[in-house]
């Protein structure tokens, strides 16, 4: 999903909100949220261990983490791919790869919990972040806003990524709910999928020998 100001999301999605009242079966189109499928996988059979960390809120990321899953594998690690939301423990592993989707300009809330819950001992190992916005495909020129968005997650946790890869997203309308489309709409966002993948495979090459 594009990223737009906190204030801009919230005066758009006041209108559309306004809109989707009158009536009943938009009502409830409103607050619909498409079920997302959230795998946890192994990959690999290495000797070195990596946990790949994603959340996502229309499923976009979790092909990333996936794919940056079978990168590593292929390089000689076990790899396990693992949502956010199933807390998984990072202490048995060697390194740690975290990432997300971005909504209003910041990481989706479990990931950043998980992040946080586990500082200390994510801040013992190499970690690598990973973000994954739509705007990555409309203005390349903002890598350096998008990368500003886990600032703040840095910052309170102390947990410092060796490096943040940066992955444009997509705008599918199935994977969002009638207010985000309506909000991905008023923006004229361009529709598809934009995900890169072999900048992907490319940024993992990169990380892989430090983690």
């Amino acid at each position: 999903m594009e990223e737009i100001t906190r204030r801009r999301f919230v005066a758009i999605g006041a209108t559309a909100a306004g809109v989707v009242v009158v009536g009943g079966a938009a009502g409830v189109a409103a607050t619909y949220k498409p079920e997302v499928h959230e795998p946890r996988m192994t990959m690999g059979a290495g000797m070195d261990s990596v946990l790949v960390v994603y959340g996502t809120g229309s499923g976009c990321t979790t092909g990333v983490a996936e794919r940056i899953g079978s990168e590593l594998a292929e390089k000689g690690a076990k790899v396990d791919v693992v949502s956010a939301k199933e807390k998984p423990d990072p202490s048995g592993y060697g390194a740690v790869v975290v990432g997300s989707g971005v909504r209003a300009g910041s990481w989706h809330g479990p990931v950043k919990a998980w992040v946080t819950d586990n500082a200390a001992d994510l801040k013992a190992k190499p970690v690598a972040f990973y973000t994954v916005c739509l705007t990555m495909a409309q203005d390349a020129s903002k890598a350096d806003e998008v990368r500003a968005y886990t600032d703040p997650l840095i910052a309170e946790t102390g947990v410092e990524p060796l490096d943040i890869g940066l992955f444009a997203g997509w705008n599918e309308p199935k994977g969002f709910n009638f207010l985000e489309r309506t909000i991905l709409g008023a923006m004229k966002a361009p529709k598809g999928d934009f995900r890169d993948w072999a900048a992907i495979d490319a940024w993992t090459d990169s990380v892989a020998a430090r983690l």
